[in-house]
Protein backbone atom coordinates (compact mmCIF):
# COMPACT_ATOMS: atom_id res chain seq x y z
CA UNK A 1 0.00 0.00 0.00
CA UNK A 2 2.24 2.74 -1.42
CA UNK A 3 5.16 1.74 0.77
CA UNK A 4 3.21 2.00 4.02
CA UNK A 5 3.56 -1.10 6.19
CA UNK A 6 0.40 -2.02 8.02
CA UNK A 7 0.80 -3.42 11.50
CA UNK A 8 -0.53 -6.94 11.84
CA UNK A 9 -0.65 -9.17 14.91
CA UNK A 10 -0.77 -12.86 15.63
CA UNK A 11 -4.54 -13.54 15.52
CA UNK A 12 -4.24 -16.92 17.21
CA UNK A 13 -2.23 -15.47 20.10
CA UNK A 14 -4.80 -12.73 20.65
CA UNK A 15 -7.63 -15.26 20.55
CA UNK A 16 -5.84 -17.40 23.13
CA UNK A 17 -5.19 -14.36 25.34
CA UNK A 18 -8.86 -13.33 25.03
CA UNK A 19 -9.95 -16.81 26.02
CA UNK A 20 -7.84 -16.78 29.18
CA UNK A 21 -8.92 -13.24 30.06
CA UNK A 22 -12.61 -14.01 29.58
CA UNK A 23 -12.42 -17.18 31.66
CA UNK A 24 -10.77 -15.25 34.49
CA UNK A 25 -13.33 -12.43 34.29
CA UNK A 26 -16.12 -14.96 34.17
CA UNK A 27 -14.73 -16.57 37.32
CA UNK A 28 -14.58 -13.18 39.03
CA UNK A 29 -18.20 -12.42 38.12
CA UNK A 30 -19.26 -15.87 39.30
CA UNK A 31 -17.45 -15.33 42.61
CA UNK A 32 -19.17 -11.97 43.07
CA UNK A 33 -22.52 -13.54 42.24
CA UNK A 34 -22.36 -16.08 45.07
CA UNK A 35 -24.69 -15.05 47.90
CA UNK A 36 -24.86 -11.54 46.57
CA UNK A 37 -27.70 -9.29 45.52
CA UNK A 38 -28.86 -9.90 41.93
CA UNK A 39 -26.71 -13.04 41.70
CA UNK A 40 -28.70 -14.41 38.76
CA UNK A 41 -27.41 -11.71 36.42
CA UNK A 42 -23.78 -12.26 37.45
CA UNK A 43 -24.07 -15.98 36.79
CA UNK A 44 -25.50 -15.44 33.31
CA UNK A 45 -22.71 -12.98 32.51
CA UNK A 46 -20.12 -15.41 33.84
CA UNK A 47 -21.53 -18.19 31.66
CA UNK A 48 -21.39 -15.85 28.67
CA UNK A 49 -17.69 -15.14 29.23
CA UNK A 50 -16.92 -18.81 29.86
CA UNK A 51 -18.67 -20.05 26.73
CA UNK A 52 -17.21 -17.30 24.56
CA UNK A 53 -13.78 -18.10 25.97
CA UNK A 54 -14.23 -21.78 25.12
CA UNK A 55 -15.06 -20.87 21.53
CA UNK A 56 -11.83 -18.87 21.35
CA UNK A 57 -9.88 -21.82 22.75
CA UNK A 58 -11.35 -24.00 20.02
CA UNK A 59 -10.31 -21.40 17.43
CA UNK A 60 -6.77 -21.23 18.85
CA UNK A 61 -5.81 -24.86 18.23
CA UNK A 62 -5.17 -26.62 14.95
CA UNK A 63 -7.12 -29.84 14.53
CA UNK A 64 -7.00 -32.59 11.91
CA UNK A 65 -9.16 -32.02 8.86
CA UNK A 66 -11.56 -34.73 9.99
CA UNK A 67 -12.27 -32.74 13.17
CA UNK A 68 -12.68 -29.33 11.53
CA UNK A 69 -16.45 -29.74 11.25
CA UNK A 70 -16.67 -30.44 14.98
CA UNK A 71 -14.51 -27.43 15.79
CA UNK A 72 -16.43 -25.12 13.46
CA UNK A 73 -19.75 -26.32 14.83
CA UNK A 74 -18.65 -25.76 18.42
CA UNK A 75 -17.15 -22.38 17.58
CA UNK A 76 -20.26 -21.01 15.86
CA UNK A 77 -22.81 -22.45 18.27
CA UNK A 78 -20.87 -21.26 21.32
CA UNK A 79 -20.91 -17.71 19.95
CA UNK A 80 -24.70 -17.86 19.73
CA UNK A 81 -25.02 -19.42 23.19
CA UNK A 82 -22.71 -16.79 24.71
CA UNK A 83 -24.87 -14.03 23.18
CA UNK A 84 -27.97 -15.61 24.72
CA UNK A 85 -26.28 -15.77 28.12
CA UNK A 86 -25.21 -12.12 27.97
CA UNK A 87 -28.72 -10.96 27.06
CA UNK A 88 -30.19 -13.12 29.83
CA UNK A 89 -27.82 -11.48 32.28
CA UNK A 90 -28.76 -7.95 31.28
CA UNK A 91 -32.47 -8.79 31.24
CA UNK A 92 -32.23 -10.28 34.72
CA UNK A 93 -30.15 -7.39 36.01
CA UNK A 94 -32.44 -4.75 34.50
CA UNK A 95 -35.58 -6.57 35.69
CA UNK A 96 -36.84 -6.67 32.10
CA UNK A 97 -38.98 -9.40 30.53
CA UNK A 98 -37.14 -12.11 28.61
CA UNK A 99 -37.75 -12.12 24.85
CA UNK A 100 -37.76 -15.85 24.09
CA UNK A 101 -38.32 -15.34 20.36
CA UNK A 102 -35.22 -13.18 20.11
CA UNK A 103 -33.15 -15.90 21.79
CA UNK A 104 -34.49 -18.47 19.32
CA UNK A 105 -33.60 -16.23 16.36
CA UNK A 106 -30.11 -15.63 17.75
CA UNK A 107 -29.49 -19.38 17.90
CA UNK A 108 -31.03 -19.87 14.45
CA UNK A 109 -28.18 -17.95 12.79
CA UNK A 110 -25.28 -20.21 13.88
CA UNK A 111 -27.42 -23.33 13.40
CA UNK A 112 -28.23 -22.24 9.85
CA UNK A 113 -24.60 -21.42 9.13
CA UNK A 114 -23.50 -24.91 10.21
CA UNK A 115 -26.28 -26.86 8.51
CA UNK A 116 -26.32 -24.88 5.26
CA UNK A 117 -22.73 -23.72 4.80
CA UNK A 118 -20.79 -26.46 6.60
CA UNK A 119 -22.77 -29.64 5.95
CA UNK A 120 -24.96 -29.13 2.87
CA UNK A 121 -23.10 -26.56 0.74
CA UNK A 122 -19.67 -26.05 2.32
CA UNK A 123 -18.68 -22.40 2.03
CA UNK A 124 -16.50 -20.91 4.75
CA UNK A 125 -17.22 -17.31 3.82
CA UNK A 126 -21.02 -17.71 3.91
CA UNK A 127 -20.77 -19.68 7.14
CA UNK A 128 -18.84 -16.89 8.86
CA UNK A 129 -21.10 -14.15 7.50
CA UNK A 130 -24.27 -15.96 8.57
CA UNK A 131 -23.08 -16.30 12.16
CA UNK A 132 -21.79 -12.71 12.10
CA UNK A 133 -25.27 -11.50 11.08
CA UNK A 134 -26.65 -13.06 14.25
CA UNK A 135 -24.00 -11.24 16.26
CA UNK A 136 -25.09 -7.90 14.77
CA UNK A 137 -28.65 -8.68 15.91
CA UNK A 138 -27.28 -9.45 19.38
CA UNK A 139 -25.49 -6.10 19.56
CA UNK A 140 -28.63 -4.25 18.50
CA UNK A 141 -30.64 -6.09 21.17
CA UNK A 142 -28.00 -5.23 23.75
CA UNK A 143 -28.28 -1.60 22.74
CA UNK A 144 -32.03 -1.68 23.35
CA UNK A 145 -31.61 -3.27 26.79
CA UNK A 146 -29.01 -0.71 27.83
CA UNK A 147 -31.34 2.11 26.80
CA UNK A 148 -33.64 1.30 29.74
CA UNK A 149 -31.86 1.48 33.13
CA UNK A 150 -34.37 0.62 35.81
CA UNK A 151 -32.68 2.87 38.39
CA UNK A 152 -31.07 6.25 37.86
CA UNK A 153 -27.88 5.04 39.57
CA UNK A 154 -27.16 2.72 36.64
CA UNK A 155 -27.80 5.29 33.91
CA UNK A 156 -24.19 6.45 33.51
CA UNK A 157 -22.79 2.90 33.24
CA UNK A 158 -25.53 1.91 30.80
CA UNK A 159 -24.86 4.98 28.66
CA UNK A 160 -21.13 4.34 28.44
CA UNK A 161 -21.67 0.69 27.58
CA UNK A 162 -23.99 1.80 24.79
CA UNK A 163 -21.24 4.02 23.36
CA UNK A 164 -18.83 1.08 23.43
CA UNK A 165 -21.36 -1.20 21.72
CA UNK A 166 -21.96 1.36 18.96
CA UNK A 167 -18.23 1.72 18.27
CA UNK A 168 -17.78 -2.04 18.25
CA UNK A 169 -20.72 -2.55 15.87
CA UNK A 170 -19.04 -0.17 13.40
CA UNK A 171 -15.73 -2.04 13.62
CA UNK A 172 -17.53 -5.39 13.48
CA UNK A 173 -19.45 -4.50 10.32
CA UNK A 174 -16.34 -2.98 8.73
CA UNK A 175 -14.31 -6.13 9.41
CA UNK A 176 -16.88 -8.56 8.09
CA UNK A 177 -17.69 -6.34 5.13
CA UNK A 178 -14.17 -7.08 3.92
CA UNK A 179 -14.94 -10.80 4.05
CA UNK A 180 -18.16 -10.20 2.13
CA UNK A 181 -16.19 -8.04 -0.35
CA UNK A 182 -18.65 -5.21 0.14
CA UNK A 183 -16.15 -2.45 0.86
CA UNK A 184 -15.39 0.06 -1.90
CA UNK A 185 -12.08 -0.53 -3.65
CA UNK A 186 -10.43 2.47 -2.00
CA UNK A 187 -11.22 1.01 1.45
CA UNK A 188 -9.97 -2.49 0.75
CA UNK A 189 -6.79 -3.52 2.53
CA UNK A 190 -5.30 -6.91 3.22
CA UNK A 191 -7.50 -9.37 5.03
CA UNK A 192 -4.87 -9.77 7.76
CA UNK A 193 -5.13 -6.06 8.47
CA UNK A 194 -8.89 -6.30 9.02
CA UNK A 195 -8.40 -9.32 11.21
CA UNK A 196 -5.75 -7.57 13.29
CA UNK A 197 -7.87 -4.48 13.90
CA UNK A 198 -10.94 -6.62 14.61
CA UNK A 199 -9.06 -8.91 17.03
CA UNK A 200 -7.71 -5.97 19.02
CA UNK A 201 -11.13 -4.29 19.02
CA UNK A 202 -12.78 -7.54 20.18
CA UNK A 203 -10.27 -7.86 23.00
CA UNK A 204 -10.95 -4.30 24.16
CA UNK A 205 -14.71 -4.72 23.76
CA UNK A 206 -14.90 -7.86 25.89
CA UNK A 207 -12.64 -6.30 28.49
CA UNK A 208 -14.85 -3.20 28.60
CA UNK A 209 -18.00 -5.32 28.77
CA UNK A 210 -16.56 -7.27 31.70
CA UNK A 211 -15.55 -4.07 33.49
CA UNK A 212 -19.05 -2.72 32.87
CA UNK A 213 -20.64 -5.87 34.33
CA UNK A 214 -18.38 -5.63 37.37
CA UNK A 215 -19.22 -1.94 37.76
CA UNK A 216 -22.93 -2.77 37.66
CA UNK A 217 -22.44 -5.42 40.34
CA UNK A 218 -20.49 -3.06 42.61
CA UNK A 219 -23.10 -0.35 42.04
CA UNK A 220 -25.94 -2.76 42.84
CA UNK A 221 -24.22 -3.70 46.10
CA UNK A 222 -23.77 -0.03 47.00
CA UNK A 223 -27.43 0.65 46.17
CA UNK A 224 -28.55 -2.32 48.23
CA UNK A 225 -26.55 -1.10 51.25
CA UNK A 226 -28.00 2.37 50.79
CA UNK A 227 -31.51 0.94 50.55
CA UNK A 228 -30.97 -1.11 53.69
CA UNK A 229 -29.89 2.04 55.49
CA UNK A 230 -33.16 3.64 54.40
CA UNK A 231 -35.42 0.82 55.60
CA UNK A 232 -36.31 -0.48 59.01
CA UNK A 233 -34.79 -3.95 59.46
CA UNK A 234 -37.76 -5.34 61.41
CA UNK A 235 -40.74 -4.17 59.38
CA UNK A 236 -39.26 -3.46 55.96
CA UNK A 237 -40.87 -0.01 55.95
CA UNK A 238 -38.94 3.18 55.29
CA UNK A 239 -37.21 4.42 58.42
CA UNK A 240 -36.98 8.09 59.37
CA UNK A 241 -33.89 8.59 57.22
CA UNK A 242 -35.52 6.81 54.30
CA UNK A 243 -38.63 8.92 54.65
CA UNK A 244 -36.74 12.20 54.35
CA UNK A 245 -34.66 10.83 51.48
CA UNK A 246 -37.84 9.85 49.64
CA UNK A 247 -39.31 13.30 50.15
CA UNK A 248 -36.15 15.09 49.04
CA UNK A 249 -35.28 12.88 46.07
CA UNK A 250 -38.72 13.15 44.54
CA UNK A 251 -39.10 16.87 45.33
CA UNK A 252 -42.49 16.18 46.74
CA UNK A 253 -42.65 19.04 49.21
CA UNK A 254 -42.04 21.92 46.82
CA UNK A 255 -42.03 21.99 43.07
CA UNK A 256 -42.98 18.35 42.55
CA UNK A 257 -45.85 17.07 40.46
CA UNK A 258 -47.49 15.64 43.56
CA UNK A 259 -48.16 17.68 46.69
CA UNK A 260 -48.17 16.38 50.23
CA UNK A 261 -51.63 17.22 51.52
CA UNK A 262 -51.87 15.31 54.81
CA UNK A 263 -49.86 13.40 57.39
CA UNK A 264 -51.15 10.62 59.63
CA UNK A 265 -48.98 10.12 62.72
CA UNK A 266 -49.81 6.70 64.20
CA UNK A 267 -48.79 5.31 67.57
CA UNK A 268 -49.50 1.91 69.16
CA UNK A 269 -51.35 2.40 72.45
CA UNK A 270 -49.66 1.06 75.60
CA UNK A 271 -46.92 -0.63 73.62
CA UNK A 272 -44.52 -0.58 76.59
CA UNK A 273 -47.05 -2.57 78.59
CA UNK A 274 -47.10 -5.24 75.85
CA UNK A 275 -43.31 -5.41 75.93
CA UNK A 276 -43.19 -5.69 79.71
CA UNK A 277 -45.94 -8.30 79.96
CA UNK A 278 -45.18 -10.45 76.90
CA UNK A 279 -41.51 -9.80 76.25
CA UNK A 280 -39.64 -7.98 73.48
CA UNK A 281 -40.15 -10.84 71.02
CA UNK A 282 -43.90 -10.32 71.35
CA UNK A 283 -43.36 -6.58 70.91
CA UNK A 284 -41.51 -7.23 67.66
CA UNK A 285 -44.40 -9.39 66.45
CA UNK A 286 -46.83 -6.57 67.21
CA UNK A 287 -44.70 -4.11 65.25
CA UNK A 288 -44.55 -6.51 62.32
CA UNK A 289 -48.32 -7.03 62.50
CA UNK A 290 -48.97 -3.28 62.44
CA UNK A 291 -46.57 -2.74 59.54
CA UNK A 292 -48.16 -5.53 57.49
CA UNK A 293 -51.61 -4.06 58.06
CA UNK A 294 -50.40 -0.60 57.06
CA UNK A 295 -48.81 -1.99 53.89
CA UNK A 296 -52.27 -3.04 52.76
CA UNK A 297 -53.05 0.67 52.43
CA UNK A 298 -49.92 1.45 50.42
CA UNK A 299 -50.38 3.10 47.01
CA UNK A 300 -48.68 5.50 44.60
CA UNK A 301 -50.16 8.44 46.53
CA UNK A 302 -48.90 7.32 49.92
CA UNK A 303 -45.58 6.86 51.70
CA UNK A 304 -45.62 4.62 54.77
CA UNK A 305 -42.72 4.75 57.24
CA UNK A 306 -41.75 3.64 60.72
CA UNK A 307 -40.47 6.82 62.29
CA UNK A 308 -39.08 5.13 65.39
CA UNK A 309 -40.20 2.93 68.25
CA UNK A 310 -43.92 2.23 67.94
CA UNK A 311 -44.64 5.34 65.85
CA UNK A 312 -45.58 5.12 62.16
CA UNK A 313 -46.34 7.76 59.56
CA UNK A 314 -48.51 7.77 56.46
CA UNK A 315 -47.87 10.62 54.02
CA UNK A 316 -50.78 11.36 51.69
CA UNK A 317 -50.54 13.11 48.33
CA UNK A 318 -53.36 14.93 46.56
CA UNK A 319 -55.82 13.80 49.24
CA UNK A 320 -58.48 15.96 50.85
CA UNK A 321 -58.67 16.48 54.60
CA UNK A 322 -61.99 14.63 54.64
CA UNK A 323 -60.48 11.57 52.97
CA UNK A 324 -57.44 11.69 55.27
CA UNK A 325 -59.69 11.64 58.35
CA UNK A 326 -61.78 8.86 56.81
CA UNK A 327 -58.64 6.76 56.22
CA UNK A 328 -57.42 7.39 59.77
CA UNK A 329 -60.76 6.33 61.26
CA UNK A 330 -60.84 3.21 59.10
CA UNK A 331 -57.36 2.24 60.31
CA UNK A 332 -58.28 2.86 63.94
CA UNK A 333 -61.36 0.64 63.66
CA UNK A 334 -59.48 -2.12 61.83
CA UNK A 335 -56.94 -2.46 64.62
CA UNK A 336 -59.51 -2.15 67.43
CA UNK A 337 -61.61 -4.98 66.01
CA UNK A 338 -58.82 -7.57 65.87
CA UNK A 339 -56.45 -9.28 68.26
CA UNK A 340 -52.82 -10.05 67.46
CA UNK A 341 -51.88 -13.73 67.73
CA UNK A 342 -48.43 -14.21 69.27
CA UNK A 343 -46.00 -17.09 68.86
CA UNK A 344 -46.38 -17.99 72.56
CA UNK A 345 -49.98 -19.08 71.87
CA UNK A 346 -51.35 -15.90 73.43
CA UNK A 347 -52.97 -12.89 71.83
CA UNK A 348 -53.21 -9.22 72.66
CA UNK A 349 -55.81 -6.58 71.92
CA UNK A 350 -54.32 -3.71 70.00
CA UNK A 351 -55.46 -0.13 69.52
CA UNK A 352 -53.81 2.85 67.88
CA UNK A 353 -54.00 6.61 68.22
CA UNK A 354 -53.73 8.82 65.15
CA UNK A 355 -52.93 12.48 64.70
CA UNK A 356 -54.03 14.00 61.38
CA UNK A 357 -52.50 17.15 59.96
CA UNK A 358 -53.46 18.85 56.72
CA UNK A 359 -50.23 20.13 55.20
CA UNK A 360 -49.96 23.73 54.09
CA UNK A 361 -47.82 24.26 51.00
CA UNK A 362 -46.04 27.12 52.78
CA UNK A 363 -44.73 25.03 55.69
CA UNK A 364 -41.65 22.85 55.77
CA UNK A 365 -42.00 19.10 56.18
CA UNK A 366 -40.45 19.30 59.66
CA UNK A 367 -43.20 21.72 60.72
CA UNK A 368 -45.85 19.43 59.28
CA UNK A 369 -44.44 16.49 61.24
CA UNK A 370 -44.46 18.53 64.44
CA UNK A 371 -48.14 19.43 63.94
CA UNK A 372 -49.03 15.79 63.26
CA UNK A 373 -47.17 14.72 66.41
CA UNK A 374 -49.00 17.35 68.48
CA UNK A 375 -52.31 15.95 67.27
CA UNK A 376 -51.10 12.42 68.09
CA UNK A 377 -50.12 13.40 71.62
CA UNK A 378 -53.53 15.04 72.05
CA UNK A 379 -55.17 11.75 71.03
CA UNK A 380 -53.07 9.94 73.66
CA UNK A 381 -53.99 12.44 76.36
CA UNK A 382 -57.68 12.23 75.56
CA UNK A 383 -57.84 8.49 76.19
CA UNK A 384 -56.12 6.80 73.21
CA UNK A 385 -57.80 4.76 70.46
CA UNK A 386 -58.96 7.86 68.66
CA UNK A 387 -58.29 10.19 65.74
CA UNK A 388 -57.49 13.85 66.42
CA UNK A 389 -57.13 16.64 63.89
CA UNK A 390 -54.23 19.04 64.47
CA UNK A 391 -55.02 22.38 66.12
CA UNK A 392 -54.01 24.36 63.02
CA UNK A 393 -57.02 22.86 61.18
CA UNK A 394 -59.32 23.25 64.18
CA UNK A 395 -58.57 26.97 64.32
CA UNK A 396 -59.38 27.34 60.65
Amino acid sequence: MNGITLLTVDIVTIAFARAIMQMMLGGLLLYMGIRQFNQGAARWWALGFFVNGLSLFAFSFDVPEAWSIVRNTFNHLSMGVASVFFLMGFWRFGQQPINSWLLIVLMAFPLTSIIAWELLWPNARFRVLCTASGQVLYFIALQQILAQPFRIEYARIYRRLRYVVVVYIIIFVWAYASIAQLLPTTAVTSLNYHRSIFSIASLLFMLTLAVGCLALKFTSLAIRNADLAMHDWLTGLLNRRGFFHEIESNQQVKGGDRKITALLAIDIDRFKKINDAQGHAAGDQVLQYVSERLKLYDSENRIIARMGGEEFLITLFDTSQEDAIKLAEELRQQFAQNRVALSNQQSVRLTISIGVHEVSQQEHIEQSLAHADEALYAAKRQGRNRVILSKTEQKD
